[in-house]
């Protein structure tokens, strides 16, 4: 009987498809499908060595050693997969090669009803960067803008209808903005974004945080930033206090001191040796509220002050409680939708 097989884009069409993800740990952590299940044939270390029997042994060692792997691992896997009741089950490993052929075929012969992802990860990957140059954010989309602190990020995660490019990124889009995450690769982030794309289609708007074309590491796509940069703005303003407050509740108070402190003297050619040496004292002495408030004064608002005063914009809000500010954003949109 020949094995079933389906392809990403047909896969992703089935209400009820559940994508089962058997490469290792690390290669799942640099990207899956997003809400794939990781159950790995192998782990890290096994994945390694399977690699190194085959280059300094040949290709029948390997099978002969990953087969033992994989088979002391079969009963549990087939366990848990059985209890999916009413899923249609997609297996994919890296190029839907042997470790997902080696347990589909198995799942076959019990009479449990999966599928082999055709070409594997690899052929998904291929469907996100033919999709990527070319993706384009619902309409209409209204973008946020509004300097650092004024708790633009937080709106964002209060609104249904948005896309939030710091999360996917795993980053806060600042110099200090890996502190206490995890970063995600490209290919996650790409993955991400064409998911949340999707999923707002059919919205009656979209709204974006003002990113550059970097998050951290992570590039934003030249077509997404293009859109974003003629869409329609809205301001956010606060309070210094207010923005203080914001830093504080975003980032973490136990941020490793040595990565501070390089940080904070990597900035010394914009804010001055001076200031840069104020912050490593007030940071080390525990101030954090004076350290935020001297770090916004004299780096952040003068690096994006100018650009905010040169653009126009729909619309104000005035964040002084996120819930409001919420509320003032979407006035905002619906007499511009409505206009």
């Amino acid at each position: 009987m020949k094995m079933r097989e389906i392809s990403y884009e047909e896969a992703r069409s089935v209400a009820t498809t559940v994508f089962v993800d058997v490469r290792a740990p690390v290669e799942y952590l640099a990207d899956h499908i997003p809400g794939s299940i990781s159950m790995p044939v192998f782990d890290d270390e096994e994945r390694a060595l399977v690699g190194t029997l085959y280059r300094t042994h040949g290709e029948d060692v390997a099978i002969v050693k990953g087969a033992e792997i994989a088979g002391s691992k079969l009963a549990g896997m087939v366990d848990r997969l059985s209890r999916m009741k009413g899923c249609d089950i997609v297996i994919g490993c890296f190029r839907g090669g042997m470790r997902s052929s080696t347990l589909v075929s198995l799942l076959e012969t019990l009479g449990l009803p999966v599928y082999r992802l055709k070409g594997g990860y690899r052929e998904y990957r291929r469907y996100i960067r033919g999709r990527i140059d070319s993706l384009e954010p619902p309409q209409p989309l209204f973008v946020l803008h509004g300097l650092t602190g004024a708790g633009k990020t937080g709106i964002i995660r209060k609104t249904g209808n948005a896309i939030d490019l710091e999360a996917m990124a795993g980053h806060r889009s600042s110099v200090f903005g890996a502190l206490g995450l995890a970063p995600n690769s490209q290919k996650m982030f790409e993955s991400l974004l064409v998911e949340r794309v999707d999923a707002l289609r059919g919205l009656p708007f979209v709204l974006v945080e003002g990113e550059s074309r970097k998050i951290g590491d992570v590039h934003l796509p030249a077509r997404l930033l293009e859109c974003m940069r003629g869409a329609p703005g809205i301001l956010v303003r606060a309070s210094m206090e207010r923005r203080v407050q914001n830093l504080l509740d975003e980032y973490p108070d136990d941020a490793d001191p040595d990565r501070v402190r390089g940080i904070i003297h990597s900035l010394e050619n914009r804010i001055g040796a001076r200031t840069a040496c104020a912050l490593v004292e007030l940071f080390e002495r525990g101030d954090l509220r004076e350290f935020a408030r001297l770090l916004l004064e004299r780096y952040y608002d003068p690096l994006y002050a100018y650009t905010l005063d040169r653009m126009e914009f729909v619309g104000e809000v005035e964040n002084a409680d996120t819930d409001d500010a919420v509320r003032q954003v979407l006035d905002i949109v619906s007499r511009a939708i409505n206009f």
